[in-house]
This record gives structure tokens, sequence and C-alpha cells, in this order.
């Protein structure tokens, strides 16, 4: 057996086991059906909210966040349940159940006590969701 240099393996695991956190030309395409952010980083939804679960509501807000912060209009790319719940004018409560399901679902984290991000690596995956969903409501 072969011992791996220990850079060899440092190299291989990323390559093989490092999640890609950018996001797609692509992806942009897609994402821009359901929000838009303003030149001050507030998330606006272009898709029918009404049609969206507030699950996904959340989820959306949260990658409009993240956006936001990658294109130098926001500091942060978290919310807290007040902020998220605010920005979707929700009830609190109805948001922190539902946060909480998705951190059990973990489509988003809690990075410290009351601030979620979304995962990215699920953005796929939410977006495949999203545009069902609103092809069947329309």
């Amino acid at each position: 057996m072969v011992v791996e240099k220990k850079e060899d393996l440092k190299e291989k695991l990323k390559r093989e086991l490092l999640l890609e956190e950018e996001i797609t030309s692509e992806q942009i395409e897609r994402v821009k059906r359901f929000i838009r952010f303003t030149n001050k980083g507030q998330i606006v939804f272009v898709a029918p909210r009404e049609k969206l679960p507030l699950r996904d509501q959340i989820l959306l807000y949260l990658l409009g966040k993240r956006l936001a912060r990658e294109a130098g209009l926001g500091e942060k790319d978290s919310a807290s349940i007040e902020e998220i719940s605010n920005g979707l004018g929700a009830d609190y409560f109805q948001v922190a159940a539902r946060l909480s399901d998705l951190k059990t679902q973990h489509y988003v984290l809690s990075v410290e006590r009351g601030e979620y991000i979304m995962v990215f690596a699920r953005l796929n995956e939410i977006l495949d969701r999203l545009e069902t969903m609103i092809k069947e409501k329309v």
C-alpha cells in the first residue's frame, strides 16, 4: 500500500469532496425568475409569493441575502428570525417553526444563535422544486 503524501491527499480531498459555492450564470438566470434585490440589498420577490409556501419564501429570502452580499450590497449572508419575519410580512412563530423544519431537513444552517443561512449546495434542488411549483400553480 502506497502512502500518499499529505499535500497530494489534501488536493485530492479538495478536488473530490469540496462543494462548489460559486453561483453559475445558469443559476442566476433561474434565480431572477423568483427574486431580485434593490441597490440597498433588500430582497424583492418577482414570483407571486402567494403561490409559494412559507418555507420556500424563507429559502428565497436567505438566498437573496447570500447573493446580495456576493454583489457587495449587504454585509452578511445570514438573517435572524425577526428579520425574515419582517422581510416577508409573516408571523414570527411560523417563520421560527419553518426554519426549524428546514434546519432538520438540512436546507438551512444556524451560524449562530438565531441567525440562519441557506445551504448553498442545495440550490439546484431548491430551484427545481420552485420551478415545478410555479408551473403547476399558474
